[in-house]
């Protein structure tokens, strides 16, 4: 199947025994893949799949996560725009997952359609067992792999900051991921699933809510305004307000007063006062030019009428009754500018307001309330120990200000005096497969998977109770 990609083949697949693990963070944005027991991961790439048609041969060829945006001049992409294996976060198009994974076993350096190695991948929290036992099935069949593991990425994110000493064995995590948000509580290192909670919110919707209050507000750049440009945008500039009311009517209030220093400072008087007279020159120099060229075709039309009697001039229309308005001055580079305002602050605030773009669901501050309340036991220590050890991951919790304003909004919902520190991840983006590498390289890993044969003989019910022990 031919690939089109920039990403360098691995050439050291053959150095590796088949005891070795491969690792997978099987993300809804990125998919990572890598060795058991390293610090990075291989193979890096966005998790989406493109097939369009070569425009001269016909041929299909499959386009995996990021390629080369002049290479799509040869091919047709209407009929086929980026598709995700991904119904909010849980795999469901096995057939597109089946694409990522053979480009990823090939970027990794497999030579052979089997993979001899043990699979390590993460999946969401509470994953259904329909996924489970497809993605099980896919790679037992498809790949021929000896044995599998499922793990939840942010429990591996905890684990490994965990070992860091930035988290404690009690504590709860916070994930804000591309197409969702979880809570999940940490009782001696172990997550606790019946105090879980899920919102339909992540990076993805801001970055959908951002590029549609720009397009709004810049209806002419709307064709520019491409989802990694808009991604570019989000993640370069904006930040979590502490006070949303507040920071608003700060803004606002900027505005109004650089408006007014503009209106009433001499220099900007000035500024318009020269302007107005360039504008003016301009229309004098223009109307000079439109009379001339009157002047020269009533020329040639009086000598054609002399040559030929029958001669009937034509209408100038094009000056009198022309709806172009002229232009005053040649473009430049500010009129391809965008002023980038409160769309900084406004758009990734839906994480705490989901119903600004129609999800009527809490946000994470007050997920983090609803998660404490729902554990078996009520005991006022252990809320505190979970309070004191608030730990964020994932791609949508780097925004500056994130930490402040879920420590602000947390102390809003406990009783007064209630300890509350929040830390995030040492690498929120990449710890996930990090804590899987460094789970995967462990003697007791093996005990912790499941073969072909136990999948065969026990059935896809089975993997309805199986649960991963993070703590070995």
């Amino acid at each position: 199947m031919p690939f089109i990609s920039r990403i360098q083949r691995q050439s050291d697949y053959s150095l590796f025994p088949p005891s070795t693990p491969i690792v997978i963070d099987n993300g809804a944005s990125y998919f990572r893949i890598g060795w058991a027991g390293e610090t990075e991961p291989r193979v890096i790439f966005r998790n989406i799949v493109q097939r369009p048609r070569h425009k001269t041969t016909g041929e299909t060829v499959t386009i995996v996560g990021d390629h080369d945006p002049t290479l799509l001049k040869y091919f047709d992409c209407t009929r086929s725009g980026p598709r995700s294996a991904f119904e909010s976060n849980v795999v469901y198009q096995f057939e597109i997952m089946e694409y990522v994974l053979d480009f990823a076993f090939d970027r990794l350096g497999a030579n052979e359609s089997q993979i001899d190695h043990p699979i390590l991948i993460t999946e969401c929290v509470c994953n259904p067992v329909y996924s489970r036992g497809k993605m099980a099935e896919l790679l037992f069949e498809t790949y021929g792999v000896p044995s599998i593991a499922y793990g939840v990425d942010a429990a591996f994110s905890y684990k490994y900051n965990q070992q860091h000493g930035v988290c404690a064995k009690d504590g709860l995590a916070i994930c804000p991921g591309f197409t969702t948000t979880h809570v999940i509580p940490f009782i001696n290192g172990e997550p606790v699933y019946k105090g879980c909670c899920r919102t339909n919110i992540g990076g993805f919707h801001i970055t959908d809510y951002m590029k549609q209050l720009l397009s709004l507000k810049y209806p002419h750049h709307m064709a520019r305004f491409t989802w990694e440009k808009v991604e570019d945008l989000k993640m370069e500039h904006c930040y979590i307000a502490q006070d949303y009311g507040s920071e608003a009517q700060l803004f606002q209030l900027k505005e109004k007063r650089k408006q007014l220093f503009l209106k009433t400072t001499s220099e900007g008087r000035q500024r318009a006062k020269q302007k107005r007279h360039e504008e003016e020159l301009e229309r004098e120099r223009r109307n000079q030019e439109d009379e001339v060229k009157r002047l020269y075709v009533l020329r040639l039309d009086l000598y054609a009428s002399e040559v030929d009697p029958t001669f009937v001039p034509k209408l100038d229309i094009g000056t009198s009754q022309s709806t172009e308005v002229p232009r005053l001055r040649p473009l430049t580079k500010e009129d391809f500018q965008i002023v980038f305002g409160v769309e900084r602050f406004r758009c990734p605030e839906i994480l705490f307001r989901p119903n600004w773009i129609g999800i009527d669901q809490a946000g994470l501050d007050e997920m983090a309330g609803v998660s404490i309340r729902r554990l078996p036991s009520h005991d006022q220590e252990l809320e505190s120990r979970l309070t004191s050890s608030i730990f964020v991951t994932g791609g949508s919790c780097l925004f500056p200000g994130i930490n402040e304003r879920l420590e602000a909004g947390i102390r809003m919902i406990r009783p007064c005096g209630s300890p509350i520190k929040v830390v995030k991840a040492l690498d929120p983006i990449l710890d996930a497969w990090r804590g899987a590498s460094a789970y995967a390289a462990s003697s007791q890993f093996f005990t912790q998977t499941f073969s072909k044969m136990d999948y065969y003989e026990k059935g896809e019910d089975w993997l309805r109770g199986y649960e991963l022990r993070y703590t070995l």
